[in-house]
């Protein structure tokens, strides 16, 4: 295989091949090079044996097949694992005994006939774990393969007819046990029980490439002594959009309208709940982030930021800024705040109390809409579906949509989070205060009941985008479900399973002061609740987790068929329109380093100063990781929905959207850029 140029990923005794990759490789070859193929394969190919009554073969392996981590009630089944049994060869290809599945409490039984392996030759035992994969025909039919997840050698020579390989047990998508967010643990040694796509390892070289070398040099530069200033670092990097529109018409992204449009459409889109203070009146709005409750650094200043907004003219305006500002230093959650208002009459305090909101909404997208509700919340119906989902066709829906998160999460626990990580740094919250806003959160996150806020204008893009999305997600869905309702309901138990580990790992349910205006009592008019959780519900609960159950029996009840679509639609939607939007735009609104980073500092004359006070800045080690980081994120591209490199997803999603990427693009959103999943 090497001799003709393929480098396969090396096990100690086996090259260990991608299917689609070979798959690939193989088409591009020569018809010299296949027939070359062909002859170093052929021996080593397993003849097709006659069909066999596997009750009359007569020696049988069993065991039990659990989870390495034990749940409240000891060991936990591994159900519905594809079981081989292979008499190990040294020298020459195994030989293939026999095969079976786990049953719901994880045991399996293989019968076999021990003259399988070989004429003279006592089988060396070996039994070897695998999960299902698919793919689609353009036919949308299924195409399952399988993927080897572990294995257990068994006796040398065995010569009886029974042999028990005890309890087993397999480290298969185990949760984190030092945190209490439902994360993937992986181990310092381990790896994580999966793997990126071929292609996007090149993908992530070409998005980074043109600019490595420059902030390798910026780094350089400032531990000689030598850091060039921010004005040198921006320029270093590609022109990001606002730095295009101030090249082109000095002013234009820092006024009121084009602030009002970024909070609408932008990186920074969000909930617009109404104005508390204008009830009943529909065109007043209001953002606020509560960044007080944190411990902070000190260094930074991070404010309570109250945001007032006003439609008119079929424009989101800015009326009022107020800022809860603790003193320089202090950094205990819940600190003595001095309460400023801003408004447009304030000439240079309104612009500072814009760039401050602009900061404010920044880190809020960062840790919430994009790693909190995007990265962090998908993950965890990733390891629920992996873990217990094999023999549902749920697995064919959702699975597309859930690989990759896992990894790319697990490196930005420590490129993004942690005691080193960018937000820690960057940002004036603490490692301790961006766990408990993580928790927090995470803790207000549930499928149920979700569906995205109705646009509050005619200009509110992103809403009309989502809305869209989320309609025709629901016609994909409820499709499915009508095609598979049957072998749904059949493999009803790992549902089940599955909604009991999203429901035990969730995290508690958190309602903070904000939201506990809204709870029963309390009429709040003004407050935005279609994406949010049931708050009545919350409060009420003895032990309240974020995450709402599907079903608490092994076979289906009225109403819970459809519970589950709409768990499907949610997790789709984040893994992909959502997490798109969040993520495509960070160029855009966050690639220059004046108008929008995480932090800004005390400097000498406070946090309120001109963009001309580079004190008060990022500095420069942290400015050019900054644009670094935004550029990587928007510019990584593979995994697209309409691409399919992996035809994964079902061909009827595909050509659904496809079919209205004219009503995307005139929204302003180029459907072929939306990912398939989360893996950047």
């Amino acid at each position: 295989m090497g001799s003709l140029g393929f480098k396969g990923r090396e096990s100690p005794r086996n090259e260990v091949l991608d299917a689609q990759e070979l798959s690939r490789w193989y088409a591009g070859l020569a018809l010299e090079e296949r027939l070359a193929i062909s002859r170093e394969l052929g021996p080593r190919v397993r003849a097709s044996r006659p069909k066999r009554d596997e009750a009359t073969l007569p020696a049988v392996a069993v065991g039990r097949l659990v989870f390495e981590q034990e749940g409240p009630g000891g060991p936990r089944a591994l159900h519905h694992i594809k079981v081989e049994l292979w008499d190990r060869d040294f020298g020459s290809p195994d030989d293939f005994l026999g095969e079976g599945f786990t049953d719901p409490e994880g045991y399996f039984r293989v019968r076999y006939d021990p003259a399988d392996a070989g004429e003279g030759d006592l089988p060396d035992l070996e039994v070897r774990f695998f999960e299902p994969q698919h793919s689609f025909r353009p036919d949308g039919q299924v195409v399952e393969t399988w993927r080897r997840i572990g294995s257990e050698k068994g006796p040398d020579d065995h010569g009886g007819l029974h042999h028990d390989f005890g309890t087993l047990k397999l480290p298969y998508w185990e949760y984190d046990p030092s945190t209490p967010l439902a994360r993937l643990l992986v181990t310092e040694e381990g790896t994580p029980p999966t793997a990126y796509a071929p292609g996007r390892a090149l993908a992530m070289l070409k998005a980074v490439a043109p600019i490595e070398l420059v902030k390798r040099r910026h780094l350089l530069q400032g531990k000689l002594g030598q850091a060039p200033g921010l004005d040198r670092i921006q320029a270093d990097y590609p022109e990001a959009m606002t730095v295009r529109m101030e090249r082109e018409s000095p002013g234009s992204t820092r006024t009121d309208a084009f602030f009002g449009e970024r909070l609408l459409n932008g990186m920074f889109s969000t909930l617009m709940d109404g104005d508390p203070e204008a009830p009943g009146d529909k065109a007043a709005f209001r953002l606020y982030f509560p960044w007080n409750a944190y411990e902070q650094d000190g260094d930074h200043c991070l404010p309570d930021v109250d945001v007032r907004l006003r439609l008119a003219e079929g424009r989101l305006l800015p009326t009022r800024i107020i800022l809860g500002m603790r003193e320089p230093g202090v950094k205990q959650a819940g600190a003595p705040v001095t309460r400023r208002s801003y408004t447009p009459a304030d000439g240079p305090g309104w612009e500072a109390a814009k760039r401050m909101a602009r900061v404010s909404a920044t880190l809020e997208t960062e840790l919430g809409n994009h790693l909190g509700q995007c990265h962090f919340n998908v993950e965890q119906y990733a390891i629920a579906a992996h873990r217990n989902l094999r023999r549902s066709p749920l697995r064919w829906l959702l699975m597309p949509h859930l690989r990759e998160v896992v990894l790319i999460n697990h490196s930005a626990s420590g490129f993004l989070v942690g005691p080193k990580g960018y937000i820690t740094r960057a940002s004036a919250l603490t490692e301790r205060s961006v766990d408990t806003r993580l928790l927090h959160l995470m803790g207000s996150y549930d499928w149920k009941g979700f569906a995205p806020a109705p646009p509050i204008c005619e200009s509110h893009r992103y809403a009309r985008a989502a809305n869209l999305f989320w309609r025709l997600l629901g016609e994909h869905v409820s499709a499915f479900f009508a095609e598979h309702a049957q072998a749904l309901a059949a493999e009803w138990l790992e549902v089940r399973r599955f909604s009991d580990d999203l429901v035990a790992h969730s995290a508690p349910a958190f309602v903070c002061r904000y939201l506990r205006a809204t709870v029963p009592g309390k009429p709040a008019p003004w407050f935005v609740r279609s994406e949010r959780m049931d708050l009545d519900a919350k409060v009420t609960e003895p032990v309240a987790k974020a995450v709402s159950p599907v079903t608490c029996t092994d076979t289906p009840q009225p109403g819970e068929l459809e519970a589950l679509q709409q768990l499907c639609r949610y997790v789709i939607f984040f893994a992909t329109f959502r997490h798109a939007w969040a993520n495509n735009l960070q160029w855009d609104d966050a690639g220059e380093v004046l108008y929008a980073c995480l932090g800004l500092r005390w400097g000498k004359d406070g946090a309120l100063s001109t963009e001309a006070d580079h004190d008060v800045a990022p500095p420069p080690e942290e400015a050019t990781e900054m644009l670094w980081i935004s550029w990587m994120l928007s510019k990584t591209s593979y995994g697209y929905l309409l691409s399919n490199e992996e035809a994964d997803v079902h061909p009827r999603f595909v050509e659904l959207l496809r079919a209205h990427a004219a009503e995307f693009a005139a929204l302003g959103l180029d459907i072929r850029t939306v990912s398939s999943r989360i893996n950047i």
